[in-house]
């Protein structure tokens, strides 16, 4: 008996399968990036909000737990080394003209001008990798719950008394912090955590439960305005209203509108009722008074024009305005002021290419807002801009963290 072979037939012939029906699970991607260093970014991340100024140890917190960070990231050279765009080459470009705005005008602060560029070189070190870990969707939200749930302690720490400080006001009240921090930083970085907090979504794309996001959101915004902070205050608004107008629906325009008009009005509601921000805002608003800034700035003016390529230099600038104010009490003072710190210690020379590098970050911020990071990246750069009209914080590790996270949003994997 003879047997037939039995013929197979091409894979085109074959009858297909149908497809099973409903919508189909989408396996998410985990992150490529190394344990060791993603737990160590997110240590640093949480770290942010815990600066400790009054201890006797001159190296704050943040400043050596990113040191551990920037080890760990030898361990995974290529993911946080791998890739060089342009706001790193302009940030660079702008510590190279730090360093020769300080040759050139040499003092005897020889020690403070060396120590601000090793922390500025630091935080570039850290927008540089920092930027590139985040590329990956899943380390960028992961960082910035972490951020977020950070935040939130914090505030609980200040708001519940535990490690509070409390200064009292000639107008009446008194602004409170927390650990010794500076009112106005500790407001923009509670500022920064609320929004991370109120429009962080998951790795599954859904945003976390309200019975978790709206008490951590409650509880940063009564910090906030504990601190007395008008800068921050505002700034906190404005990244709300960011948010608002960020999304790319009407649907999520609406949503994000409920819950910023919201947050608006439990910011609103705390601020009426905390003596201290209602009577800072009231003698703000009659006299004109801004903590000296009234002083500060048209000073700051007259130097810029009588040295405009390099400046004064690092440091040096704020001696000299200390000696036109004649303040008592100071040896030398901030410019309260992000671009005219810059123009008055590196000139028009530091500031183009630090300018060139923010704008490509507020450009790569507006791009994200077409992917998964949405209107948040815009919302936290816009915050923190608003907040260095009225405080340089150029060596703040909250301003890198969140120039890298603008950076990395609109430059992930796949866009």
């Amino acid at each position: 008996m003879t047997v037939q072979p039995v013929l197979s037939l091409p894979p085109a012939a074959r009858t297909p399968e149908p497809w099973p029906r409903g919508p189909q699970p989408v396996a998410a991607a985990g992150p490529r990036v190394q344990p060791v260093v993603r737990w160590a970014l997110y240590l640093y991340v949480c770290s942010i909000p815990f600066e400790m100024p009054q201890r006797s140890l001159p190296v704050e917190i943040p400043t050596l737990v990113g040191c551990v960070f920037l080890l760990a990231t030898l361990l995974d050279r290529r993911a946080a080394y791998g890739r060089i765009d342009l706001p790193l080459v302009a940030f660079t470009g702008y510590l190279w003209m730090f360093t020769v705005a300080a040759l050139v005008n040499l003092t005897s602060h020889e020690p403070y001008v060396l120590k601000f560029f090793l922390e500025l070189l630091q935080v570039v070190l850290i927008f540089w990798t920092g930027a590139n870990l985040m590329r990956e969707e899943p380390v960028r939200v992961a960082a910035l719950r972490a951020f977020a749930l950070a935040c939130g302690f914090r505030a609980a720490l200040q708001v519940f008394g535990i490690a509070r400080n409390e200064k009292a006001l000639w107008t009446g009240g008194a602004r409170m912090s927390a650990l010794g921090q500076n009112a106005n930083l500790s407001a923009l970085i509670l500022s920064c955590g609320l929004l991370a907090a109120l429009a962080l979504v998951n790795r599954q794309g859904r945003r976390w439960p309200a019975a978790v996001r709206w008490p951590i959101v409650v509880l940063i915004a009564v910090a906030v305005v504990q601190t007395g902070s008008r800068g921050g205050l505002l700034a906190l608004s404005v990244g709300l209203l960011a948010i608002l107008c960020g999304e790319r629906t009407l649907w999520a325009r609406v949503r994000n509108g409920v819950a910023a008009l919201a947050a608006l009005g439990v910011l609103g509601f705390a601020a009426y009722h905390s003596e201290g921000m209602r009577n800072r805002l009231f003698a703000a608003a009659e006299s004109g008074q801004l903590a000296g800034r009234e002083r500060i700035y048209p000073a700051l003016l007259v130097m810029i024009r009588e040295r405009p390529f390099v400046g004064w230099g690092p440091v040096e600038n704020q001696v000299e305005l200390e000696r036109r104010l004649q303040d008592p009490g100071y040896v030398k003072r901030d410019a309260h002021n992000l671009l005219l710190e810059l123009l008055t210690s590196t000139g028009v020379a530091g500031t183009i290419p630090f300018l060139i590098g923010l704008t490509a970050c507020v450009r790569s911020a507006w791009r994200s807002r077409l992917g998964p990071a949405g209107a948040l990246p815009s919302a936290m750069l816009v915050t923190m801009l608003t907040g260095t009209m009225s405080g340089t914080w150029i060596a703040s590790k909250l301003l890198w963290l969140v120039l890298a996270h603008a950076d990395a949003a609109g430059r992930g994997r796949g866009r």
